[in-house]
Formats: structure tokens, C-alpha cells, sequence
């Protein structure tokens, strides 16, 4: 007879091992008043947006938009179902932001950002509507000038692919349903059903193409591909409903499809660099920047700390290339160790890469001050990032690279002479933090470890190679320096197979093989 499943014996059986189960994520996360006030705000104002004539109809309580609508009931029916539409999308996406935002860093630039982006849209698509009744029939339709695409760049930017692309569908269907809600009014002609699809078919082209943007004329080859993926789109749904006639003159949708698509890649091209201070975020495009070795930090840190400089272009090759094998940021680690060590600089002649030949400076200072000199750098360097204006990820490189590590040579002078001074508590022989706390910063730590340990190898071999990297990693594993940085144990190994390739090309390591190969090599000479 099966023995029943108690339901706590999963619970305690994981305990026993030392696991902590995972918490089940709430299916609608927390929310503030702050958020509902500020989502209530902006949902209120597209609602405004959309609605506009028909308020201020309701308002005058005349007009010809009152007529068309069937009277002040007609008017509020049409106000009121505009808003639920409104809420209803605009829950989905707020609660969809706000869920992301518990399991990732998130602010309240973020939420402003999202809420801002649909407000504008909204907007845009209604001056547009408003205009389309302005000009003549056959320049008719541009509601397909919204500039969706653009907002999904943007958005892009600042959130993510995934998240820009679930944004993108929400202002398209914003876009649509401002075309909807005009058709009463005989404000417009244009069906709502195409715009979407078109708007939307855009804005997915304009999410994929601007991946890893490294040179700002790719936005302009990215606004062309939207504006044709447009016009695919526009001619395909035309066909479809056979309402594509094909004469001599093209419809006006095509060639506004096709413009806005132009206009995506050159708007975006000259606000991208506006995009980046004002939202700070940090595109592939500032981190080119930031490696140009012409970088005033990075002459200061040649001229005052030359083998500094040195090590952080070694310590650069590892990390990027262990980000690329993990599926991480390889431009965010290269710069980052570019950067992690220009706190150095500071008081250069105090670390050991910058030492000439005789006496120390520590050698005249207690392990305690020596401490504290060592461990300072992270400081100084978080110091000297936030004056240069680095990006963020950066910066928590520089200040997360060590870790809370302990500066083992100090501390082991200190417990040799702890017998005649007193001995102090490891945590004082410790880097200040924080751990690092995403895997670009893990990286970096990794990297910058095991090549200024590659250095005291007086034989590189590769076996001896490979010890010193699994020896590292095991280590800062242990210490417990890696557990905030969301690496698993296979990205681990990955690094360290990474680390060991590339540390065996730069001390040119040959493949030890066994005597009998060795053997029969010498037999074949």
C-alpha cells in the first residue's frame, strides 16, 4: 500500500538538505498608492486624449460631434466605454510593469517612462486623426504617421527587448482605438483594424532590428526595414480585404507607412544620445564610447598607473570573452574592466603591479593602514566614475569587483604579528562591497582575479593554469562572494573553461602530452 504524500514532507525533506524552497511569486504583485495614484493619472489622461471633442462637446452642450453621436447619452456612452477599454489595457500593462519591477531593479523613472510614452502616443495619434479631417481625400489616412515605432525604440532602451515588444502591441491597439472612437464623428476614414496591424508590424521590425545597436547609422537602416515592413503589411491586409486598387496613383497609406518608418530611424538617430542622459540608461553605442582608450580616465590611468592600465586590458579579454560564452552583456564586462581599477590611481605606488624594484611603501605601515589603502580603491573609483559620469552598470563594477573579499596578504601579516599587537576580526581585512550583484560584475571580479594570479605562475603550464582558475572560483564560490550575482554553476564552469583558453593563448601554454607521446615525437625527429 503507497504511503500518503504529506504536505509538509517536500518542505522538510528540502530543508534537511539545505535548500530553501522558492517562494510562489504572487500572480498580481503589491502595489503602492503611489502607483495606482500615478497609473489612475496617466489613464485619466489618455482617456481625455482620446475623448477630447466629445468632452468638449459634452462641455458646450452643442455641437455637430454631439449630433453625430446621438445626443448627450450617445456622448457619455461613447466617454465611458472609451474609458474601460482604456483601464482595462492599461491594468494589463501597469500590473505586467510592476511584476517585472519585484523581480528587477525598477524606479519610478521607469514607471514615468512607460506611462509617458503611451500618453504621447495617444496624443500623436489623435493631432493626427484631428489633422486627417484637415486635408484634402487623397492625402488622406495619417493616423499611419504615428510614431508607435519610435516609442517601441525607446522603450526598447530603456526596458528590453521583451518588455518593448508587450508595450508595442498595448500603443498600437491605442493607436486603433483612436481611429475607433473618431468613426462616429466622421473625423475619420480610416479603419481601425489595419492601423494596428500595420502600427504594430512596425514597432515588432523597430524592437528586433535595434538589438545591440553599435553604430548610430544602423537607427536609419532600421527605420527603412520598418517602413517597409509597413508597407508589407499595409499591401498584404489590403489584399486580403481587396480593398487595394491597383492603378496608377498610390493610396496615401502607403507612402505615410513608408515615411514613418524614415522618420523612426531619423528621429531616433539624433535622440538616442538625449535618450541616454536623460533616462540613463547605457546602449551598446556608449559603451563604444567608453572603450576608446582616448577616454580622459584611461589616459590618467596609462600615465599614473601604466601596469594598472595593463592588467585591465588583460583582465577586459577575459571578461568579455566569459560574458559571450554565458550569454551575458560582453560589452558591459569589457568595459567594465577597463574601468574596475581606476580608484588605483588615487595612490598608484601602494599597489603591487606599480612597484618598482626595492622597498615597499607597506613595508613601513602596519597590516591594518596597509588595509585600508588597499580597500579605499573601490571607494575612490566609485568616486572618480560618478564625476566622469560613467553609466550605472559601470560604476557597480568598479564598486562591486572585489566584493567583500578578504585582502588575504594583510590579513595573514596581521596574524602573524597578532601574537605582540592583538588580533581583529576578519571583517576588518575585508573589502568594503557590495557583492557582486549581476553577472557582468561576477565576471569581472573572476577576471580580474585570475589574471593578476596568472602572473606569479613562473611556469605556465596549462595544468597549472587550469588548478589556478578552479582554485580562484572555488573559492570566491565558498566565500560566499558569487550568491548575489544570479550565476549558476553551469555559467561557472563555462567561465572557467573560457578563462583557461584565453589565459593559454596570452602566456602561449602548449598542451602537456603524455611521456610516450613525448617519446614518440623525439623518435620522429
Amino acid at each position: 500500500m503507497a504511503r500518503a504524500r504529506t504536505p509538509g514532507r517536500r518542505r522538510l525533506s528540502l530543508e534537511r538538505l539545505g535548500i530553501q524552497p522558492r517562494p510562489r511569486r504572487a500572480l498580481v504583485p503589491s502595489v503602492t498608492l503611489a502607483d495606482v495614484v500615478v497609473a489612475a493619472a496617466f489613464l485619466l489622461a489618455v482617456v481625455v486624449a482620446l475623448q477630447y471633442d466629445v468632452l468638449v462637446a459634452l462641455a458646450a452642450g452643442k455641437g455637430k460631434v454631439l449630433e453625430a453621436l446621438g445626443g448627450r447619452v450617445g456622448a457619455l456612452q461613447a466617454v465611458g466605454g472609451t474609458g474601460v477599454v482604456v483601464v482595462g489595457l492599461g491594468v494589463l500593462g501597469w500590473l505586467g510593469l510592476l511584476r517585472m519591477r519585484r523581480t528587477e531593479p525598477g524606479s519610478w523613472r521607469h514607471l514615468l517612462v512607460f506611462g509617458a510614452c503611451t500618453l504621447a502616443c495617444v496624443i500623436a495619434a489623435r493631432v493626427l486623426v484631428h489633422l486627417d479631417a484637415q486635408v484634402a481625400p487623397r492625402w488622406r489616412s495619417l493616423v499611419y504617421l504615428t510614431p508607435v515605432s519610435a516609442f517601441a525604440i525607446l522603450l526598447s532602451v530603456v526596458f528590453g527587448q521583451r518588455r518593448a515588444a508587450t508595450a508595442s502591441l498595448l500603443l498600437a491597439l491605442l493607436a486603433g482605438l483612436a481611429v475607433h472612437v473618431n468613426r462616429r464623428t466622421g473625423a475619420v476614414a480610416a479603419d481601425a483594424l489595419p492601423v494596428v496591424v500595420v502600427l504594430l508590424c512596425g514597432a515588432l521590425v523597430a524592437v528586433l532590428g535595434s538589438a545591440r545597436i553599435r553604430h548610430r547609422v544602423k537607427l536609419l537602416a532600421v527605420g527603412l526595414l520598418v517602413g517597409l515592413a509597413q508597407v508589407g503589411a499595409l499591401v498584404g491586409f489590403s489584399l486580403v480585404s481587396g480593398s487595394l486598387q491597383l492603378d496608377h496613383t498610390a493610396p496615401p497609406e502607403i507612402l505615410w507607412a513608408f515615411l514613418n518608418g524614415l522618420g523612426v530611424g531619423v528621429a531616433m538617430t539624433v535622440l538616442l544620445p538625449f535618450v541616454e542622459v536623460v533616462f540613463n540608461v547605457t546602449t551598446d553605442i556608449r559603451l563604444l564610447e567608453l572603450s576608446d582608450q582616448e577616454h580622459p580616465l584611461l589616459r590618467s590611468l596609462v600615465t599614473l598607473a601604466p601596469s594598472t592600465d595593463h592588467h585591465s586590458r588583460r583582465a577586459a579579454l577575459l571578461a568579455e570573452a566569459a560574458a559571450e560564452a554565458i550569454g551575458a552583456n560582453p560589452l558591459i564586462a569589457r568595459v567594465g574592466a577597463y574601468y574596475h581599477d581606476i580608484g588605483k590611481m588615487v595612490k598608484p605606488g601602494y599597489f603591487i603591479e606599480n612597484l618598482a624594484s626595492g622597498e615597499s611603501p607597506h613595508d613601513r605601515l602596519r597590516p591594518t593602514m596597509s588595509t585600508l589603502i588597499i580597500g579605499a580603491h573601490t571607494k575612490d573609483g566609485v568616486e572618480l566614475a560618478e564625476e566622469a559620469r560613467l553609466p550605472h552598470p559601470i560604476v557597480d563594477i568598479v564598486a562591486q569587483h572585489h566584493g567583500t573579499s578578504v585582502i588575504e596578504f594583510f590579513y595573514n601579516r596581521h596574524l602573524e604579528e597578532s601574537a605582540s599587537h592583538g588580533q581583529l576580526d576578519e571583517s576588518f581585512f575585508r573589502y568594503p562591497g557590495p557583492k557582486p550583484r549581476t553577472r557582468e560584475a561576477a565576471i569581472v571580479l573572476l577576471a580580474d582575479a585570475v589574471e593578476a594570479a596568472s602572473r606569479t605562475l613562473a611556469e605556465p603550464l596549462p595544468s597549472r593554469i587550469r588548478t589556478l582558475i578552479k582554485r580562484i572560483s572555488s573559492n570566491k564560490l565558498r566565500d560566499g562572494q558569487l550568491e548575489e550575482s544570479r550565476l549558476t554553476l553551469s555559467e561557472l564552469h563555462a567561465i572557467e573553461q573560457t578563462f583557461f583558453r584565453v589565459l593559454c593563448s596570452m602566456h602561449h601554454a602548449r598542451i602537456e602530452y603524455p611521456n610516450k607521446e613525448l617519446d614518440a615525437a623525439g623518435r620522429r625527429r
